[in-house]
């Protein structure tokens, strides 16, 4: 089935009165319209593979949602298995930013086929969590997970382990908790990840991109909610604000308050340093839950509205890159509408966290230096890039 991913034109163009930074955008925001009119178990089944960027954090969120519309629960053995999936698929995602993107842009050699690996250990571990029974369908009742279910999370664990941490995740959080540590970690380390961060200290790159754009919060969820189901959904779909701003919803917006970030950002605000440091944060942090098997954290969920009509859902989950939001309306057990809030729309909206970070950069505007910082944001999806 087509991916409708679609792809964003970012251009930096120098003036006399600074640097103008236009974002533009062929994303099919609204495609989700196509599911008007089908069962709602059938958008359930077809919409991961409609949706395939971070397809796991789609079929979360609209699970949630649709769940919340029928009035049904899911098992908590299926609770646990979309937690182990969508925890996998951050891990997944988050190395592939680190072992491909953030190599090629600083000009180091991509890890590839360790990549490979973990592409391999995902998958395996899906297919095994999924043979009972396919988690993400509204009300599934499944077991809680084996542990030889979930024997491939060992893979994830491993790559992680060599490729990024050269040690345990859970050592590396223990020994990398102010930024003195994370330093010196950086000074010792051999893995890319290491470099990156060497790199931005040594160069005085570490808040690059500093701006004031600020986190969206997570008390925000029910006003989403009704902005998705309100007379303007559609262009709130496509430059979402809240409180009449744009905001950011990001790996360093959730980790924001974690002491080794919290310190981070008081020197650099949200630069460049911060926003690696929390992907590597998140990251070991999902790599120690996989471990155990652990289900406490940030999961999807269903969105309290207690002013919503029967056969409404709205639900949630962080996906890799930010907030994933879906809003379904049944009709019977038809779907009347859906929608589906993405957090590239947050941190790529015209005059959001992207456009601020790039404006600020000034005279230091280079193709380099912009790439290092639309790939630290993360768009999920290509974008062409051009400097005047």
């Amino acid at each position: 089935m087509t991916d409708l991913a679609g792809q964003l034109d970012i251009r930096l163009q120098r003036s006399g009165d600074g640097l103008r930074v236009a974002i533009g955008s062929t994303r099919p925001v609204t495609a989700a319209r196509i599911f008007a009119g089908r069962p709602v178990v059938d958008v359930a089944r077809l919409l991961p593979g409609l949706f395939s960027i971070c397809a796991t954090a789609q079929a979360s969120a609209c699970a949630a949602a649709c769940e919340r519309s029928l009035g049904v629960a899911p098992s908590a053995g299926a609770r646990a298995r979309r937690a182990l999936l969508l925890r996998a698929e951050t891990v997944k995602e988050h190395l592939w930013r680190l072992l491909l993107d953030w190599p090629k842009a600083l000009d180091l050699a991509p890890g590839t086929t360790a990549m490979a690996e973990v592409m391999r250990a995902q998958l395996a571990l899906r297919a095994a969590l999924g043979a009972a029974g396919d988690p993400f369908l509204p009300g599934a009742a499944l077991p809680a997970p084996s542990a030889t279910e979930t024997g491939e999370a060992a893979a994830l664990h491993a790559a992680a382990r060599q490729r990024v941490f050269a040690m345990a995740p859970a050592d590396w959080l223990a020994e990398t908790g102010t930024p003195a540590g994370l330093a010196a970690w950086a000074e010792t380390a051999g893995t890319p990840a290491a470099a990156l961060v060497r790199t931005l200290l040594d160069e005085d790159l570490a808040a690059l991109g500093r701006n004031a754009v600020r986190p969206l919060p997570d008390a925000a969820l029910p006003e989403l909610a009704a902005a998705l189901a309100g007379p303007d959904a559609d262009a709130f779909v496509a430059e979402p604000a809240w409180k009449r701003l744009p905001r950011e919803t990001t790996p360093f917006a959730r980790k924001r308050e974690a002491p080794l970030i919290a310190a981070l950002a008081a020197e650099h605000g949200n630069g460049l340093l911060p926003r690696l440091t929390a992907l590597l944060v998140e990251l070991a942090e999902q790599l120690v839950a996989l471990a155990s098997t652990a289900t406490a954290g940030p999961e999807p969920a269903a969105v309290v509205e207690p002013d919503a009509p029967p056969g409404t859902g709205t639900g949630s989950a962080p996906a890799a890159r930010g907030l994933l939001v879906h809003r379904v309306v049944l009709d019977g057990e038809r779907v009347a509408s859906y929608r589906i809030l993405a957090p590239t729309e947050w941190n790529f909206h015209p005059a959001g966290v992207v456009a601020a970070g790039l404006a600020g950069l000034g005279s230091a505007a280079t193709e380099r230096a912009a790439r290092l910082y639309i790939t630290a944001v993360d768009p999920c999806v290509g974008y062409r890039l051009s400097v005047s």
